[in-house]
């Protein structure tokens, strides 16, 4: 047990990298910066495997640039309770997870040992995938409430935020019994970036609901990647700006004869602005430099129209896929057929797909590389990344203000912040599913990596441990790397070699009132951006017309869109 609190310090005080540039790979997690309160919720995600595959390898053998400790564990005497003890939680649909446990999360081992272990009952309320925010709702209008309740900022939440949500008797204030019941969950705070101490509070400095937390931010999980035995055999090296790129992907349609040289999706492509980096944030967000925030496009259209205008040429020439307007939202991580029939060479993915999806069904010699986005000129800064860093907190739980027991609720959670709370939560039970080698480590068993029931690995964290993606508890991401091959993880090595990060935080909130405005006039300025955008990459509307495109964007409110998005940074900041 000693070793997994020694592990923890030492993954919080190596030095972060980076992270990728791949604006979409944290677009999902609020990229125009609404925190939850998305004029268009549906937008932004991606088809349900996807994300779930997406959640469950979001492994990281991550670095952080804040120099951070180890946490100071609370033992927690077990059980809990000596009577046993039901409580009621509400929580997202996780497909993959229903799927290995049967539709009973109850039936796992790791629950029925979390059980063992608390003398807790968990009834939990699963609503069927996608009904989530409908059923959330539906939850909030009865009055009848879980005791405990998955709330995600960037996803299921109270609408007007935490604050409202406390204030309209929904949620308790958790400000006063942390300090008495979570005390593991308080050291994890304190042990974490100034970002998580920011953020696991609302503005008014209020805790309203309890996050997981990970034990260091987490390396960019996707990226960019060429097919390397192209390179090779066309005597290329991997391409550092866009001529190198615009070289490459003409080759590639020419002497190998790829129908999509460069495989994107409507959704990435835009976001190529931010992820091709050279030409500053050209993405449809806000960002923010030094607490300043900006406009993608009313800030920097000299550049976006100069993006646009090589985009659409590149279209032109045949070099990008020519269905990328109505790709699926899936494709972000590589189009399947597109990659395994040579038709692209270039496409983003996540690190564990090369070699785990798309080089079982390619011919012998098939390699992939990981690249960074290209920039102008040799030796340019990439200036902006994007959405792409994982957040070092993430979803977790509100408590009902109806909980009859809420002392009990927070220390079930905080149980999973403790010493051996966390161990079990991320590794399983010792001498079943995983051992502890010579240095302390914890090391999964073949359980996990050979399982005898055929079970893959994902299942298997699903099953045993704490599912990945799924809230509570002090994360360690570095067991997933367990389950991937040393190759994989190189490509992360790359992708982490990336600039500053200008990310709107995920957690600075708007008030109700903010946010309805905001709402009511970004969902139009979205749409029409996004419609433009496309015609002006596909030719269907002259470059010339870029300039009437600004001004319209102007006058549809984008200003007041970002003094909105300053005051909550502004409110975020003074926590």
């Amino acid at each position: 047990m000693k070793k997994f609190k020694r592990t923890i310090a030492a993954g919080l005080t190596v030095t972060m990298m980076g992270t990728m540039v791949l604006t979409g790979c944290g677009q999902g997690s609020s990229s125009d910066g609404t925190s939850g309160n998305d004029a268009d919720p549906s937008k932004n995600t991606a088809e349900q495997t996807v994300e779930d595959q997406t959640n469950s390898e979001q492994a990281a053998a991550g670095q952080t640039d804040t120099q951070q400790t180890a946490a100071e564990f609370t033992e927690v005497s077990l059980p809990l309770t000596e009577e046993k003890q039901t409580l009621k939680i509400f929580t997202k649909n996780d497909v993959a997870m229903m799927n290995a446990c049967g539709g009973d999360l109850n039936n796992t081992p790791f629950y029925k040992e979390l059980e063992e272990r608390t003398n807790v009952h968990i009834e939990w309320i699963v609503p069927a995938s996608g009904s989530e925010r409908e059923q959330f709702n539906l939850m909030l209008s009865s009055g009848e409430l879980a005791d405990l309740m998955f709330i995600s900022p960037t996803g299921l939440n109270y609408p007007d935020g935490l604050d409202a949500a406390i204030d309209d008797g929904y949620f308790l204030d958790l400000t006063d019994l942390l300090p008495k019941y979570a005390p593991n969950y308080l050291a994890a705070i304190e042990a974490s970036s100034d970002e998580v101490k920011r953020g696991v509070v609302t503005d008014s400095k209020r805790y309203g609901m309890m996050y997981s937390i990970r034990h260091y931010e987490q390396p960019p999980f996707c990226g960019y990647v060429i097919r390397q035995d192209w390179l090779d055999e066309l005597g290329l090296e991997a391409p550092v700006t866009y001529d190198d790129w615009e070289n490459m992907l003409t080759k590639f349609k020419e002497e190998k004869g790829a129908s999509a040289p460069f495989s994107t999706t409507a959704f990435l492509i835009w976001g190529l602005g931010a992820g091709m980096g050279a030409y500053g944030d050209t993405n449809n967000n806000f960002y923010q430099i030094d607490g300043t925030v900006y406009n993608s496009l009313t800030d920097n259209s000299e550049n976006v129209k100069e993006y646009l205008t090589m985009l659409n040429r590149w279209y032109e020439k045949g070099l990008i896929d020519p269905d990328f307007a109505s790709a699926p939202l899936s494709s972000y991580f590589g189009d399947s057929v597109l990659v395994t029939t040579n038709s692209t060479g270039a496409f983003s993915t996540m690190y564990t797909l090369p070699s785990s999806l798309f080089l079982p069904s390619m011919e012998e010699g098939a390699s992939f590389t990981a690249v960074l986005p290209p920039v102008k000129n040799k030796g340019d800064e990439i200036k902006y990344r994007g959405g792409s860093r994982v957040n070092p907190m993430e979803d977790g739980w509100a408590i009902s203000a109806d909980c009859e027991n809420p002392e009990l609720a927070i220390r079930w959670v905080d149980y999973l912040y403790s010493e051996a709370g966390a161990l079990f939560a991320n590794y399983g039970v010792e001498g079943e599913t995983y051992t502890l080698n010579e240095n302390g480590e914890p090391i999964y068993t073949d359980i996990m990596l050979k399982n005898p029931d055929g079970l893959s690995f994902d299942e298997c964290q699903r099953v045993y441990t704490l599912a990945p993606g799924f809230p509570a508890g002090y994360t360690d991401y570095t067991r997933d790397l367990q389950g991937v091959p040393e190759e994989n993880c190189k490509m992360m090595d790359k992708w982490s070699e990336i600039g500053k990060d200008y990310d709107y935080p995920t957690y600075a909130t708007m008030t109700a009132e903010e946010n309805q405005e905001y709402s009511d006039l970004y969902t139009d300025i979205d749409t029409y951006i996004d419609e433009n955008v496309l015609s002006f990459i596909t030719g269907a509307k002259s470059l010339d017309e870029f300039d009437a495109f600004i001004e319209t964007i102007k006058g549809m409110g984008i200003e007041r869109c970002k003094e909105i998005k300053q005051s909550a940074l502004d409110r975020y900041n003074a926590r």
